[in-house]
Order: C-alpha cells, then sequence, then structure tokens
C-alpha cells in the first residue's frame, strides 16, 4: 500500500472520530468523495496496486471511449448499479472480448449485459437479478485457497454512527450449472451464498462482485478491509485501468430499468425516491425547477383550451405463447410427440414461474412441496406430472397416446389450480 493510500485511511479515520461533524450517508462510490461511502480510498489503493499502470476516469458514455484492440488492461465499475444502453453493452462485450478484464461491483446487473454471459441451459432457469438478504452484519470470503482467509472478512452497515439493516445481494446457487465456460463462483457471503463470481468471455473475463460497500471508505478504516480489497484486486491484470464513473445508478433504477421482470423491483422499495436523488443533485435540480416553471407557464398560457381526446390504445398482445402453439402445431403435423411434450413442459415451467414466482433446476421433492402449497393441487398429481415428463425427456419415442396423457394432466392442473 503506497504511501498516499496510508495518508487517506488516517485522514479518514480523524474525519469519523469528530462526532460533531455531518457525514453524507448516501452510497454515492464516487472516486472523489471522503463521505463515508465515497470511493476515495479504493481509488488511491488502485493507484498504488499498479504504480506504472494509468488509471483513465471515464465521465461520458463508454461507447467510443473503451479500446476494442488491447491486451492486458481492466475496466472498473463500483457502485449501486450499472446502467447502460445497448451500445455500450457492445462496447463493453468487445473489450473483454479481446482479452481485457471488466471487475464489477454492484447491487444489481443489466440484464442486457447478463442475457450474453449467462446460458439459459440451467434447466430452463432464467436470469433475473441479484438477490438480496437483508441483514446488519455478513462475513465475507474467497473460494481460493490463496485467498481465503481462516476468519472470513466481517461488514456492517453503518448509518449515523451505528449499525443498521441492509439489503445484501448475492447470486443464487441454481444459476451455477457447473460449467467452467459459465459462471463459477469464487467468494462466498456468509459460506454458503455467492457474491464473486467469474465469467469467461472470448479472451477476457468478467468478475461480478455482488457488495460494493466492502469497497467503501467507511470499510477501508481497518487492516481487514483492505486486506480484502486486495485479494479481490488482486484478479486485475499488470496493465492500464479504465475506471467508470458515468455508469453509475441508484439501486431502485437499475432493478427497474435493467430487469427482464419489474415485479422484482416493485417487491424491493428503495429507502431513497427519484426525488431525492434529483434534488440531491445541483445540476438536476436547477433542471427539476426550470420544468416545474415552464410547466406553470404552459398551464397559465392555456388554461382555456380543450384537452384533446385521449387515443384508445390496443392492449399489447403475448407474441411468444402465439409462437410456441405455432410451433406445438407443427410438431403435431409432424408426428413429433416427444418434442411437442417437452414444449408442453417449458409453457408449464413459464406458467409456474410467471405465476407462483417458482423456479428450480431440480423438479425435486421440496420443489413439488413448494408448488402444492401455492398452487393447491395435490402433490401426487404434481408427483404424476414430473415423473411422465422425466419419462418422457428420456424416451427416444413417446407415443401418442402418452402425449395425450401427458396433456391431461397439465390441463387438469390449468383448470384446477389456485
Amino acid at each position: 500500500m503506497t504511501l498516499a493510500v496510508a495518508l487517506a485511511t488516517v485522514i479518514l479515520m480523524l474525519l469519523f472520530r469528530e462526532p460533531h461533524r455531518r457525514f453524507d450517508w448516501r452510497e454515492t462510490y464516487d472516486e472523489e468523495s471522503r463521505q463515508p461511502y465515497g470511493a476515495y480510498v479504493i481509488y488511491e489503493l488502485l493507484e498504488g496496486l499498479s504504480p506504472d499502470a494509468s488509471i483513465a476516469v471515464l465521465r461520458d458514455s463508454i461507447h467510443g471511449l473503451l479500446p476494442e484492440g488491447t491486451e492486458g488492461a481492466n475496466y472498473i465499475f463500483i457502485g449501486q448499479a450499472l446502467y447502460m444502453d445497448s451500445s455500450d453493452v457492445s462496447a463493453l462485450l468487445h473489450f473483454v472480448e479481446a482479452g481485457n478484464l471488466a471487475f464489477i461491483s454492484s447491487k444489481t446487473i443489466p440484464y442486457d449485459l447478463m442475457s450474453q454471459l449467462y446460458s439459459e441451459e440451467c434447466d430452463d432457469i432464467y436470469w433475473e437479478d441479484y438477490s438480496v438478504l437483508f441483514d446488519t452484519t455478513i462475513q465475507l470470503n474467497f473460494e481460493h485457497q490463496r485467498l481465503r482467509a481462516d476468519t472470513g472478512y466481517t461488514y456492517e452497515y453503518i448509518a449515523r454512527q451505528k449499525a443498521q439493516p441492509y439489503s445484501w445481494s448475492y447470486i443464487e446457487p441454481f444459476y451455477f450449472c457447473g460449467d467452467e465456460t459459465g459462471l463459477v463462483p469464487i467468494g462466498r457471503m456468509n459460506d454458503t451464498l455467492a457474491n464473486f463470481a467469474r465469467v469467461h468471455y472470448g479472451k477476457g473475463f468478467f468478475y461480478l462482485h455482488t457488495t460494493p460497500i466492502a469497497f467503501s471508505n467507511i470499510q477501508l478504516l481497518d487492516e481487514r478491509g483492505l486486506e480484502y480489497a486486495n485479494r479481490a484486486f488482486s484478479h486485475l491484470q499488470p496493465g492500464p485501468i479504465y475506471w467508470d464513473r458515468y455508469s453509475r445508478a441508484p439501486e431502485w433504477m437499475g432493478r427497474r430499468m435493467n430487469n427482464r421482470n419489474n415485479y422484482l423491483a416493485n417487491r424491493e422499495l428503495s429507502k431513497e425516491s427519484p426525488l431525492q436523488y434529483i434534488l440531491g443533485q445541483p445540476p438536476l435540480a436547477w433542471a427539476w425547477y426550470t420544468l416545474l416553471g415552464l410547466g406553470l407557464l404552459f398551464l397559465f398560457f392555456r388554461a382555456k383550451r380543450k384537452q384533446r381526446i385521449i387515443p384508445v390504445l390496443e392492449p399489447n398482445t403475448n407474441t411468444s405463447l402465439a409462437f410456441l402453439s405455432t410451433i406445438g402445431r407443427l410438431y403435431f403435423i409432424q408426428n413429433n410427440h416427444k418434442k411437442l411434450a417437452l414444449q408442453q413442459m417449458k409453457l408449464f415451467r413459464a406458467f409456474l414461474r410467471e405465476r407462483y414466482f417458482i423456479q428450480s433446476r431440480e423438479l425435486d421433492e421440496g420443489f413439488m412441496e413448494r408448488l402444492a402449497h401455492k398452487s393447491e393441487i395435490s402433490k401426487e398429481t404434481i408427483g404424476k406430472i414430473i415423473l411422465l415428463y422425466k419419462n418422457i425427456r428420456n424416451s427416444s419415442f413417446v407415443s401418442e397416446n402418452t402425449l395425450i396423457d401427458f396433456h391431461r394432466l397439465l390441463d387438469g392442473f390449468y383448470k384446477n389450480c389456485k
């Protein structure tokens, strides 16, 4: 650790010991902020880890700023949420594919990015987002024996000088299929939940870290926090570093804009409302007040004008189901009973995921018990469906009678489930 990092740590410790001083407890992860949840210390630490490598701060869209042909460079993002448009996602993918490394530490991850990194071959387990554990204290550690600590690294969420409950993100176990080309866990939370994973992409790697608070100023005040940060960033390549500050967004915005399904964003409300964030940023605050003023002027001069008739829009149609129905009819015409049965099972699992929020890679006893409890269909009936499905999947030939029996079981479930 360089002298600059040591001095920064001492200064922060002195600041936090002043009881009368008021701090900004927002999670900004700004590399210029010395507030509790800024990223000043970790930025200085990265400069110390690679004294010969340059650090470029990306203050605009990464599209056009990240090099495409360089090998050995590093892209680093630390923040609550990473928000990117399609051009930014494409630029980052090309950057890593060329042999570079991307280290992303955030509480939520863009779906557009994960759709390229995560394989849906894990028994139809579709990517949703990071899950959340609510607690005041957690423990982090690494999988590799060279990095693993005997007692782990303890973290707690401090706000206004006291520990408070916090939403700790992690990656669900069923997203790891065991294939080295997909998601591979390299770090754990509480010894069971993955909070650090690696994905091989092209010639390079993505490192996905779900606990950005571990790299905030307040967590790096002691040697254990610095040790964890040093070991986490030991995965970096000895080359230039591109620090992305442009793509940072609040967690609520990231989950709402990046997730494929919005029900996760509605289930978890953010502590900071959108208006609080806007008013907390001077440029956005001026834009907000200007917009309000223009709106009042518009109402004043247009008060006597009649409102136009609002057109009625046709509801959105689910074209995916129509496509699957067409494919099913094609299989039926071709007498391909097995593919038709597997297609029906895929629709059945999609129905369970959308209606009961149930998905599992293993159709085991736990899955049947949860489904029976939520659907109020007997476990015996659900067992018959799963048993017949497994027989069809493992058979080379499926008769028409078997297909009819399977269809009757599924139709009975649809008609009687709650």
